[in-house]
């Protein structure tokens, strides 16, 4: 090298700064590899080709640059909440057809008994279903829904706010109609895990997609009275929004805690029909 030098970069390890080396020996760009007093080796460049040298090696580092962690993974990865939900549902909607009309009397979405304060019945309709046939849709929808939440957002939350999204539907519907509707069911919940997974993929192709299924679904459960079609709307619109305030978030760690959390969802549905049974 003819001229003044400089060093261009100093690097803890031998083999970090031959890779450098390499890097400038294939842009033909005169350099010595010279080690420092303080241990380190020294890409020393010629002052006229630095500014070649740091463009070249700025561009190799970019190009080679690794992921940081968060990225590594976009997903939780696999997770039985969702079949978790389906046999409890299944488990429970077997129990109360065994066991006569009562629980339907004390436990159903009945806007005018929610209106006047039995707050309850927000919660304990979404376990409650009219025949084997709504179970059974219901809980297969959630299978897949709430899998595919969790890989998203983790098993604790895909529990949590589908639930939350299913109570708030049922206590806006109840606001707006006020009485004369009586409704049971689990699609409240359905649908607000369909209108988070709209918002998390938003803007993407996938949202259309699940917007898409949202709008059939609505047009095939929805329609048949008017509290389940307003319960269906607001559990949708809750879920968008929940979607829109945890699109950002990184999926959880794995560990034990995440599916606890997921079970104890079931404690405020069990808090709501001990308060329902209790007369």
């Amino acid at each position: 090298m003819d001229g003044s030098t400089l060093r261009l970069r100093e690097e803890r390890d031998h083999a970090a700064a031959l890779a450098l080396s390499l890097v400038l020996e294939s842009m033909a760009i005169a350099h010595a590899v010279e080690p420092t007093p303080e241990g380190r080796w020294a890409i020393v460049v010629g002052e006229a080709d630095a500014a070649a040298a740091e463009s070249a090696i700025a561009a190799w580092e970019a190009e080679n640059a690794k992921p940081p962690e968060a990225r590594r993974s976009q997903e939780y990865g696999r997770s039985r909440v969702g079949v978790a939900a389906a046999l409890a549902l299944a488990c429970f909607t077997l129990f109360t057809f065994g066991q006569g009309s009562g629980w339907v009397e004390r436990g159903s979405a009945n806007a005018e008994r929610i209106f006047r304060g039995e707050w309850w019945r927000t919660v304990t309709a979404l376990t409650l279903h009219s025949d084997a046939a709504h179970a059974a849709g219901n809980a297969l929808a959630l299978c897949v829904l709430l899998a595919a939440l969790a890989r998203r957002i983790g098993p604790a939350l895909a529990a949590w706010l589908p639930l939350a999204a299913g109570i708030a539907g049922n206590a806006a519907t109840a606001l707006v109609t006020r009485g004369g509707h009586i409704s049971v069911g689990a699609s409240t919940a359905v649908f607000g895990s369909l209108g988070m997974l709209s918002a998390l993929e938003a803007p993407g192709r996938r949202a259309w997609l699940t917007l898409g299924a949202g709008a059939a679904l609505l047009g095939i459960l929805g329609t048949g009275e008017r509290a389940d079609l307003f319960a269906h709307l607001f559990g949708f619109t809750a879920g968008v929004l929940e979607g829109l305030a945890f699109r950002r978030a990184t999926p959880p760690r794995r560990s034990p805690l995440q599916p606890a959390l997921a079970l104890a969802a079931l404690a405020p549905i069990a808090l709501a029909w001990w308060r329902a049974l209790r007369g």
